[in-house]
C-alpha cells in the first residue's frame, strides 16, 4: 500500500465532530487521517479476489459507496488507535419499481451523458452494513475495546424493459474495499466500496 503524507497539510480539515451524546456536532472540527496509522488497521469481511473474478456478473449488478463518520458511544473510552474492523452486509428488502423511460422516435432508448439507459424498471435494494470497530483506548492501560455500528443503505440496479414488478432476485453483496481511519478521539471515518449482483430467481 502506497501512502504519501504531507506534514505541511493543515490538520483541521472539516466541520463535523461528535457531541457528548454520540451524535454529530456540526459546530466543531476534526483532524485528518494519519497515513502511518491507517496502514496498521486489520480489515475483515472483504470478498476474495477469486470470488470477484469468478462471479458471472452479466449486466445485473451495481457498485455503491457507503461513506460515514462513526461516533464512539458515550460509555466507551476515547480512541488512541484503530486496530481492526469487521464488516458484513445484510440484505433486508428488494422490490422492482417502475421508472420513467425516454425513447427516440425510432424506439431507441435514450441514454444520459454517463451512458446510463433507463428501461422503465429498476430493482431497489435495501440493506444494513453491520460492522465492529476494535480499538486501543486512549488510557494508561491501553485496553482494547469494541464498538458496533449498523448503517442502512440503499442501491438500485436497472433491469430489462420486460421485468415484472413481482420478479424476485437472489442478491449477492460483496465488500470490495474498506477505508477506515481515526479522525479524532471520538470519531472514525470509514468508506465501504460495495459490489452487488442480482440474479433473477427462476
Amino acid at each position: 500500500m502506497n501512502c504519501k503524507c504531507n506534514n505541511k497539510v493543515e490538520k483541521k480539515i472539516g466541520t463535523i465532530s461528535c457531541s457528548s451524546t454520540g451524535q454529530l456536532d456540526e459546530n466543531s472540527v476534526y483532524s485528518s487521517c494519519g497515513c502511518e496509522e491507517d496502514m496498521l488497521i486489520e480489515i475483515k469481511g472483504l470478498c476474495s479476489a477469486e470470488k470477484l473474478e469468478n462471479m458471472d456478473t452479466g449486466t445485473t449488478w451495481t457498485q455503491v459507496f457507503i461513506p460515514e463518520v462513526l461516533c464512539i458511544p458515550e460509555q466507551k473510552p476515547d480512541v488512541e488507535q484503530v486496530a481492526s474492523i469487521v464488516a458484513r452486509v445484510e440484505i433486508i428488502s428488494q422490490r422492482v419499481v417502475k421508472t420513467p423511460i425516454f425513447k427516440l422516435e425510432d424506439g431507441t432508448i435514450l441514454e444520459n451523458n454517463e451512458g446510463t439507459k433507463v428501461t422503465g424498471r429498476k430493482l431497489v435494494i435495501e440493506g444494513i452494513l453491520r460492522q465492529k470497530i476494535i480499538y486501543t483506548a486512549d488510557v494508561k492501560e491501553q485496553s482494547m475495546h469494541s464498538a458496533h455500528f449498523d448503517v442502512p443503505f440503499s442501491a438500485f440496479i436497472i433491469l430489462e424493459e420486460d421485468a415484472s414488478l413481482v420478479d424476485r432476485y437472489s442478491i449477492q453483496p460483496c465488500i470490495e474495499d474498506i477505508f477506515v481511519c481515526r479522525v479524532s478521539k471520538r470519531q472514525i471515518f470509514k468508506n465501504v466500496t460495495l459490489f452487488i449482483k442480482a440474479t433473477k430467481c427462476s
